[in-house]
């Protein structure tokens, strides 16, 4: 856990660098920009909704065993 924050504090640094650095930059952003954008997000969230459904059932099962288990350690089926 140390090391993750460590990572994390690191690139926040970083992070903060690169905006309070960086000069005026005249750029054209093509219209079709914010709609590949839009493409990503949607993509993207559609496959997170995707990798949960496909394991929303272990899911339910590993926690459905933790529950069920009985004193002497057997597991119940249901």
């Amino acid at each position: 856990m140390k090391h993750a924050s460590y990572l994390i504090e690191k690139l926040v640094l970083s992070i903060m660098f690169c905006f309070f650095t960086c000069q005026d930059v005249y750029a054209y952003l093509d219209p079709g920009t914010g709609s590949y954008v839009l493409q990503m997000v949607i993509a993207g969230l559609l496959g997170a909704f995707f990798f949960i459904k496909l394991s929303w059932k272990k899911m339910m099962n590993f926690f459905s065993n933790l529950s069920s288990k009985r004193k002497d350690g057997r597991i119940i089926k249901r």
